[in-house]
């Protein structure tokens, strides 16, 4: 039962999965949308004799840590980011063609989907079974996602600022540097034990959605382990990239 106001974020959503998921569709392709848009605005303004600080760039300067836009030796070249941009619009277009589907053809809570397995995604509030297997899906893409951070860095290289050039990062793999970096992470001085914190979030995130999706929700249900299980993936997730 929806217990907060009509004003509060999703609760015209809250027993309606198929529209939720439209909502959320929807946000995914306005911010997909405007991360492609923004990169090409500062890309046509951008003059490679400031600094991209002084420009007031941020999804450049985003870019150029990730070793895009620049080569080997940190030289800003612009070579792939109009590209990424424009891969950023297209995934714009499919965002929104999927909200616009479960907006207007998709049953709004999934109760009759377009799918055998879509009902298994319905969110039921009273159903531990349930929100403990969305949750494990959650924490795979999560784990995925880290992955792909830590193979990009290996393979292709990201921007290091200590020698102010791109190059190649294997992950250092150090648990013990892991532990110990709980809670002052931010004085981490090496990318290695950053891709490190990474590999080890992917293996808990991994690891941790294989068992939500297999296994029942552990320790007695409440309602409050109910309506809080996804909100405490979110503060898990946050807690764990702090770590790496």
């Amino acid at each position: 039962d929806v217990t907060y106001g009509w004003w509060a974020g999703n609760s015209r959503v809250t027993n309606r999965a198929g529209k939720f998921i439209a909502a959320h569709a929807g946000h995914t392709g306005l911010i997909s949308f405007a991360a492609g848009a923004s990169t090409l605005w500062e890309l046509a303004r951008f003059d490679p004799s400031i600094a991209m600080g002084h420009q007031s760039s941020i999804f450049l300067a985003h870019l150029a840590s990730i070793g895009i836009g620049s080569d080997d030796a940190g030289v800003w070249t612009g070579a792939n980011v109009a590209s990424v941009a424009i891969v950023h619009i297209i995934a714009s277009l499919v965002y929104a063609g999927g909200a616009l589907s479960h907006s207007l053809l998709f049953d709004g809570d999934l109760a009759d989907g377009p799918g055998p397995t879509t009902q298994k995604f319905k969110l039921e509030w009273d159903n531990p079974d349930n929100l403990t297997f969305i949750l494990g899906h959650h924490l795979i893409f999560f784990g995925v996602a880290c992955i792909t951070f830590v193979e990009w860095a290996g393979i292709h290289g990201i921007y290091d600022p200590a020698i102010g050039a791109v190059r190649q990062v294997e992950y250092n793999l150090n648990l013990t540097n892991i532990w110990n970096h709980q809670f002052d992470f931010l004085a981490i001085d090496n990318l290695e034990d950053v891709l490190g914190g990474h590999a080890f979030l992917a293996f808990v995130e991994i690891t941790g959605g294989a068992f939500h999706i297999a296994t029942k929700q552990v320790g007695e249900y409440t309602e409050f382990k109910g309506a809080g299980i996804l909100s405490a993936e979110a503060v898990l997730s946050f807690s764990l990239a702090g770590i790496g």
